[in-house]
């Protein structure tokens, strides 16, 4: 599934914008968060960090059972701003869940909760799909480097083990999880994607730049 990457939530405009979407779920850039409308709650996952294991992902869910009310007003008494939601919720005490009628001077039966996301293959913008291009050849062929690689789509010919099938997107999330245990080897051209030194596949690396990202539409 392809999920948009917004720079900012911090005007109604943008707010606006975002839920007119097809799909009400998106990266955001500043802060980095993944922002969601789940009926009428208001999820938000606070990706701090850009090798954040998606285990330690902090969500909080805002909302009321029976209408979309309560998160608005809680959007708009905090001027639209994204940061400002977030730097309210960090000073909550979530000793259990929250019936809020303190919350930045909002007085509803707005609920808040607080957990952790324990999506493993759950990253910041800047970790999955913001990875910078390479230019050149690195000088190793380090878990960044073959991220980069493959998150741009600087290859061509990829394959798998005894000439398999294999799906880019798959081997990107599977070396975002224990990058650690990945490392690039290049031989006769191609260069190959060890897992524990085991190999898994190959492709030839192809440098050219990849077209603009597409921020919003």
């Amino acid at each position: 599934m392809l999920i948009r990457v917004l720079p900012a939530l911090d005007c109604r405009a943008h707010w606006i914008d975002f839920c007119r979407r097809d799909s009400s779920y998106c990266f955001i850039e500043s802060p980095q968060a993944l922002v969601e409308f789940q009926t009428s709650y208001l999820q938000i996952t606070h990706l701090a960090g850009a090798h954040l294991d998606g285990r330690q992902a902090v969500k909080y869910s805002l909302g009321a059972r029976y209408s979309v009310e309560p998160a608005w007003a809680l959007i708009r008494a905090c001027d639209w701003k994204l940061t400002t939601i977030l730097a309210g919720l960090e000073q909550l005490d979530f000793s259990g869940n929250v019936r809020d009628n303190s919350l930045l001077g909002v007085h509803t039966d707005l609920t808040v909760r607080k957990f952790f996301a324990k999506d493993r293959r759950l990253g910041s913008p800047s970790r999955l799909g913001l990875l910078e291009p390479l230019d050149c050849t690195p000088s190793i062929w380090n878990a960044d480097a073959l991220a980069r690689l493959l998150a741009n789509g600087q290859w061509r010919d990829l394959i798998g083990e005894s000439n398999a099938d294999v799906d880019a997107d798959a081997l990107l999330l599977q070396l975002l999880d224990g990058p650690a245990a990945w490392l690039g080897l290049e031989h006769s051209g191609r260069l190959y994607l060890l897992h524990r030194r085991r190999p898994l596949a190959s492709l030839i690396p192809d440098y050219r730049m990849p077209e603009p990202r597409l921020k919003s539409s």
